[in-house]
């Protein structure tokens, strides 16, 4: 799928795609280079998914996490930051494994290209959203 965006009005086509695919894939992986939008597309999530609490950019404790509830049930939105991530070993430290099992807990994750190898290879489905930035206002969103 592709979403052309010249502004944050035609950005509820992707929001609203991606809103769909929640209860399908837990895990979304935000990909695209400094700038490009990923925390602005998280925070438009994180709206329309009703969480109260203003979203953000964790990349200096690197994990935040969100309840909220969607059909009826308590989740929890774990937003992730691995800009400063550097290899595999740090992203272990982080110990993922326990909370991606944990079915309540949906994942955005900044900089995801970081942790889509570790993913692949523990089997692991997500969605990847990558943003290419065309102009100071035009991004084209490929989900992969």
């Amino acid at each position: 799928m592709r979403f052309e965006i010249k502004n944050l009005k035609e950005s509820k086509k992707l929001i609203d795609f991606l809103f769909k695919q929640i209860l399908k894939k837990r895990i979304f992986l935000f990909v695209g280079d400094l700038g490009s939008g990923k925390t602005t597309y998280i925070k438009l999530l994180a709206k329309k998914l009703k969480i109260k609490e203003v979203l953000q950019s964790p990349t200096f404790i690197l994990w935040q996490k969100y309840e909220f509830f969607l059909r009826g049930k308590k989740l929890y939105l774990n937003h992730l930051d691995l800009y400063r991530i550097k290899n595999a070993k740090e992203i272990l430290r982080l110990d993922l494994r326990k909370e991606i099992k944990d079915k309540r807990n949906i994942f955005f994750i900044e900089w995801g290209e970081k942790i889509e190898k570790y993913l692949k290879r523990k089997k692991m489905k997500f969605v990847k959203i990558v943003i290419k930035i065309i102009s100071l206002k035009k991004r084209i969103i490929e989900i992969k």
